[in-house]
């Protein structure tokens, strides 16, 4: 399964998407595309009506997610264990990026991400099956 970032579900649902988010996108169509609770979190964030909030919780249940999940007590145990052994590299990531990762993790998926600042690293990669989307 392909676990979307925000960063790829905000370029992919625009009225507009980005053009290389739907290329990303359309290679993988065959793939299961997931998203975790924390993402969800930050996609809806984004929007201030309740109405418009549940319009698109529903577009994005029905349209573009197969999988939704949560970030839960296997996830945190395994946020704990990336955080440790990048720790050890003298690299990190934030608190909302690591949960992200982590649930892609530990689900055994990928995470799809156009944030190659945070995740296009070594350590990263070494702990991580991580697609790094050129948006640029």
């Amino acid at each position: 399964m392909i676990y979307l970032d925000n960063d790829i579900l905000r370029k992919f649902a625009k009225p507009d998407p980005d053009p290389k988010v739907v290329d990303y996108l359309n290679r993988h169509r065959s793939e299961p595309w997931g998203v975790s609770t924390v993402v969800l979190y930050e996609f809806l964030s984004y929007y201030d009506s309740p109405g418009t909030r549940q319009e698109r919780l529903h577009t994005l249940k029905t349209r573009v997610a197969d999988d939704i999940a949560s970030f839960d007590e296997d996830a945190a145990v395994e946020a704990a264990s990336m955080e440790s052994s990048l720790g050890k590299t003298n690299t990190s990531l934030d608190a909302a990026d690591l949960m992200i990762a982590a649930t892609a993790r530990q689900r055994g998926g990928v995470l799809a991400t156009a944030n190659k600042r945070d995740f296009d690293k070594r350590p990263i990669r070494q702990l991580l099956d991580v697609d790094i989307v050129d948006v640029s």
